[in-house]
């Protein structure tokens, strides 16, 4: 085993000045909850006004009454199902929208979702041991908590903290094996896969390049790591099954989590995708992408079977007309596809943009109270969010050493740069929002604090290397962007 991974020693256990682990985590937590006291007091939250919130809404308020997961009386697989079925727990058969108790049953499952999340950060810091330092495990933690687009989203009814706490315990056990070569930890990180993919759909995939790269980057013999790649798919695969052969019957046709990737691959890519905001309809309804698409199945088949698809064939065949888009306009796609590189990483802007619609308790307040409440909200969002992904920038072209001694460590660093390459790249093949980056901030944070606890070092190394001005190039480019983003949301607000 490399020198630069050390073990976990009991003197450890403790922070600064002898202080134990718990108090300073336990002051984190309190802090944490602090701040959301007063946002809850600033803020109502009794209703739902996002889109995503209602669909929610509506399948667990199904589950609850009929034990269907459906909409409208349909079935279907529309949805990711674990979120649903944990609100369904929560909300009772009146649903969220205007129910104060249950939406405070809801708001404090996502407090304790964030807490164990915060738990998990720094215990994936402290798995990192030789390579974050304990005080960088704190900062983490604290980092994490306090971050303040996940402050505004224990009040929403959304999946980013649930499919974070999923995601930081898939790194947790990866990292673990990656040190010790554990079978349990890969199993579980296995497990920690599924329930990451009946969350978020984008996981799904994820077990066979996972398995690939402990078959080509972990340390051990070769059949210890197929033992471990095959224990990774296994698992994963085993706990999503059941959930795939429902949706399989259901729609008549392969469906794996549910019935959107063909048709977010679609909205992402066929004649009227905008540049900018793929993830929005166009202005003309008939230039939808369900429009378009009917349309196409309608000069194809010569006659009026639309009506007979289910959800799954619709998507398949959305997907199908995107693949044919793709193949035949790759300028074009390339061009979309750099565009929704950058937007993935675009400023949080979810908060203050509610704020400035009336969400949450601002719609009897006037136009200008609506607009300085939303630079206030900027004002706590957008330097943190800024400061951090330039932070994590810097952290990846300058944590990775050369010599063998180094190699656990860089296998540990590259799988979890690994894993934010696999989120990036499918979203900017399909569509970006920057909801969608939520989940890699603990990766980032990581990265970050990689950066500045040895920042001498690292500036050092980076002075001497191409690599610090390539670091620069990519900052300032991001930096552009964001400047010509708020010069356009200028003009929308």
């Amino acid at each position: 085993m490399s020198s630069t991974i050390s073990h976990q020693t009991p003197s450890e256990q403790t922070g600064k000045a002898g202080r134990p682990a718990w108090q300073v985590l336990l002051g984190i937590l309190i802090v944490g909850i602090a701040i959301r006291c007063v946002v809850y007091c600033c803020f109502d939250f009794s209703r739902l006004y996002i889109e995503d919130e209602q669909d929610y809404n509506e399948l667990a308020m199904s589950l609850e009454e009929s034990g269907l997961y459906a909409i409208q009386g349909e079935l279907t697989s529309i949805r990711p199902p674990l979120w649903p079925w944990v609100l369904s727990h929560l909300c009772g058969p009146e649903g969220f929208d205007g129910q104060k108790n249950a939406r405070l049953l809801a708001e404090l499952f996502q407090l304790g979702v964030l807490i164990l999340t915060t738990l998990g950060v720094y215990g994936l810091a402290r798995e990192l041991d030789g390579i974050v330092s304990r005080k960088g495990a704190y900062l983490a933690a604290a980092v994490f908590f306090l971050y303040p687009s996940f402050v505004g989203e224990t009040f929403l009814q959304l999946t980013e903290p649930l499919f974070t706490l999923f995601l930081v315990l898939v790194l947790w056990t990866a990292v673990r094996f990656f040190r010790t070569g554990s079978l349990w930890a890969i199993s579980f990180c296995g497990v920690f896969i599924a329930l990451g993919a009946l969350t978020r759909s984008i996981l799904w995939m994820s077990p066979i390049p996972f398995a690939l790269f402990i078959l080509l980057f972990a340390t051990g013999s070769w059949k210890r790591r197929a033992a471990a790649a095959g224990l990774l798919v296994l698992f994963a695969g085993c706990v999503m099954a059941p959930w795939m052969i429902r949706n399989t019957r259901l729609q008549k046709t392969t469906t794996a989590i549910d019935c959107m990737s063909g048709r977010n691959l679609m909205m992402g890519n066929y004649e009227y995708t905008p540049l900018y905001r793929a993830w929005i309809h166009v202005s003309d309804p008939q230039k939808y992408w369900n429009k378009v698409l009917e349309k196409d199945y309608f000069e194809k088949h010569h006659e009026v079977m639309w009506l007979e698809n289910t959800q799954g064939q619709v998507d398949k065949l959305a997907g199908d007309y995107a693949k044919r888009y793709i193949l035949a306009h790759p300028g074009q796609t390339f061009q979309r596809d750099c565009v929704k590189a950058l937007c993935f990483w675009q400023l949080e802007r979810s908060l203050p943009a509610g704020v400035y619609r009336g969400y949450w308790g601002w719609e009897d307040t006037s136009p200008t109270t609506r607009r300085n409440g939303m630079l206030a909200v900027n004002a706590l969002i957008q330097p943190v969010y800024c400061c951090l992904f330039l932070s994590a920038i810097f952290g990846v072209f300058s944590v990775f050493r050369r010599g063998p001694e180094n190699l656990q460590r860089n296998v540990i660093l590259g799988f979890l740069l690994c894993v934010v390459v696999y989120f990036w790249s499918i979203h900017s093949l399909i569509f970006a929002h920057e909801r969608y980056h939520l989940p890699v901030v603990p990766i980032m944070i990581l990265f970050a604090i990689l950066f500045w606890q040895n920042r001498h070092e690292n500036i050092l190394l980076m002075r001497r290397s191409p690599l610090g001005g390539l670091a620069c190039v990519i900052g300032l480019a991001f930096v552009f962007f964001w400047c010509a983003e708020i010069l356009i949301m200028a003009k929308v607000w």
